[in-house]
């Protein structure tokens, strides 16, 4: 595969650091409170406030407890799994066009997660996120076995997966007209990328994981910045480099996987939230992999309550919205390391 990762080495001093962490924090809060306000019912900053802490006033228990409020916990988890799964596939595999939604991570795990959804209707939703896990690995192992051997570009690396993608996109979609309506309504809403419906149940079966895994990436981030340096002075600093990069693939499509078994195909997130952390911090993955964490986290949950506030009631998916504004994106990428390769 040829190297086309933007090496983007600046240090960020520590205080501009901490500040723009401190302030995409703030943001993540203020996008959240904002996502529990908006919906059919719009409820008041105030009023959320005394709903969260008890306080005394006008409460609104239902609404924010028991319907906005775990789906907005998922859309934290996921959206930061998601970009840091990103970010850790660019940095393995050196290819800014890489993501789990372009490499097929995303497509395999749902097409596994319905197939056991619609085949066993009556199995616990613990088992989800195995299923899942189980078709992302199908669709990365496949993808990168193909890059391994062939030694592809970035741009041809990301057609392959593109490629496999739909292949099992086309494999959800039959398993979506063999079943019948009643089987398949609920799925075709998840499979949008869709937080509507979401409960503490879903919360309770992908928390630990994705959590896990989370830490478990940062944690890492050092290890790809020894990557980062080349095969050979990382092999020399004493870094088993195949071995630690398998392991980093199989974290990515772990945190990817999960979160589709969750909320379903969340477009572009992956894609995005990494380059966005990259132009703010530079390359060094122990501070681009956190920025890129909060900026995925952002994303969805943004997307998610503009979905709700476009047209109350009708509620557009999150996945949605995240494909519209990814997909510019990646065309602008695609082209732009396409250009750098001329």
């Amino acid at each position: 595969m040829i190297d086309t990762l933007p090496a983007q080495r600046r240090t960020v001093a520590p205080s501009r650091a901490i500040l723009l962490i401190a302030g995409l924090v703030v943001l993540v809060i203020a996008a959240a409170l904002w996502g529990l306000s908006v919906g059919a019912v719009a409820i008041p900053v105030e009023v959320i406030v005394n709903t969260l802490f008890n306080l005394p006033g006008e409460q609104q228990a239902y609404i924010i407890m028991k319907s906005r409020l775990p789906r907005m916990v998922l859309a934290l988890l996921t959206g930061g799994a998601l970009a840091l799964s990103g970010a850790i596939i660019q940095g393995v595999i050196r290819n800014p066009l890489a993501s789990p939604n372009i490499i097929g991570i995303n497509s395999g795990a749902a097409l596994f997660a319905l197939g056991l959804v619609l085949v066993f209707p009556a199995i616990p939703q613990v088992w989800m996120p195995l299923a899942a896990c189980l078709g992302g690995f199908c669709a990365a192992g496949f993808v990168m076995l193909v890059a391994h051997y062939r030694r592809l570009s970035a741009i041809h690396l990301a057609l392959i997966g593109v490629a496999v993608g739909f292949v099992f996109e086309a494999g959800v979609d039959y398993l979506l007209i063999v079943s019948n309506d009643s089987e398949s309504s609920a799925p075709m809403i998840w499979l949008t990328g869709s937080l509507w419906g979401r409960t503490w149940a879903h919360v309770a079966i992908s928390w630990l994981p994705l959590l896990t895994l989370s830490a478990l990436a940062l944690l890492l981030s050092y290890r790809l910045d020894l990557m980062a340096l080349g095969e050979g002075t990382a092999t020399g600093l004493g870094l088993n480099v195949p071995r630690q990069r398998l392991l980093l693939l199989v974290v990515a499509t772990l945190l990817a996987s999960v979160s589709v078994a969750v909320v379903g195909i969340m477009g572009f997130v992956g894609l995005m939230a990494p380059h966005i952390a990259r132009r703010l911090v530079g390359g060094a993955h122990r501070l681009m992999l956190p920025v890129a964490m909060l900026v995925g986290m952002l994303l969805v949950v943004f997307a998610d309550g503009l979905g709700r506030a476009i047209a109350p009631p009708v509620e557009i998916s999150a996945g949605i919205i995240t494909a519209l504004i990814g997909a510019p994106f990646f065309v602008y990428i695609m082209l732009t390391t396409a250009l750098e390769q001329d």
